[in-house]
């Protein structure tokens, strides 16, 4: 097993495609392949399955992968402390609903990479679906988002802030005539909501 494979891996597993990894990589589909074959036969394990076009991870290819992630961090860890650069090196993969990424990411990242130009940033739409194991296996370093409640455990969570809800409507629509509404009022009303899935 070499570092260069777990690297290869990690690409493949990020993008869930041989083609994006070989394009990222700058290396040829068939050296991915190959890397991925070598790596697979070292371990004797499958890591991907493969079902038409497209590609899943399996079980063990989700293990490796937190793995493959640590090895490759502290890879960078190493080369900073060796050349005694104070900046903070490697990755670092965010989930955030549009909504937050749109209105409050831009300034933060900015900042960031005014502070921590040798980090690269991976900014993903969040689905809470998997967040819980994304967290705990690695897959992800941090996620935002936006609940009234949230119940991990394991998982370190802090309330940043509270943001209060709009309702629009049609002018013509009976609602846009009260002051307040009440859940009760919503009753018969189509409402458009904003989806994770």
């Amino acid at each position: 097993m070499e570092i260069r494979q777990l690297r290869t891996f990690r690409v493949v597993a990020d993008n869930l495609s041989f083609t994006k990894a070989s394009k990222i990589l700058y290396m040829a589909q068939s050296s991915v392949s190959a890397q991925i074959k070598l790596l697979e036969e070292d371990l004797n394990l499958k890591l991907f399955d493969r079902i038409g076009r497209n590609i899943v991870i399996t079980d063990a290819g989700q293990k490796l992968y937190s793995y493959a992630r640590k090895i490759e961090d502290m890879t960078k860890e190493i080369r900073s402390e060796v050349s005694n650069s104070q900046q903070a090196q490697g990755s670092l993969t965010i989930r955030a609903p549009e909504t937050i990424a749109s209105v409050y990411m831009p300034d933060i990242v900015k900042e960031f990479h005014r502070d921590n130009p040798q980090v690269k940033l991976n900014l993903i739409n969040c689905t809470d679906l998997q967040l819980k194991e994304e967290l705990n296996s690695g897959r992800i370093d941090l996620a935002f988002v936006m609940t009234d409640s949230i119940n991990f455990t394991d998982v370190n969570v802090k309330m940043l802030k509270t943001e209060n809800l709009i309702l629009m409507s049609h002018l013509e629509n009976k609602l846009s005539k009260k002051k307040s509404v009440l859940f009760k009022d919503l009753a018969g009303e189509s409402l458009l909501l904003p989806s994770t899935d």
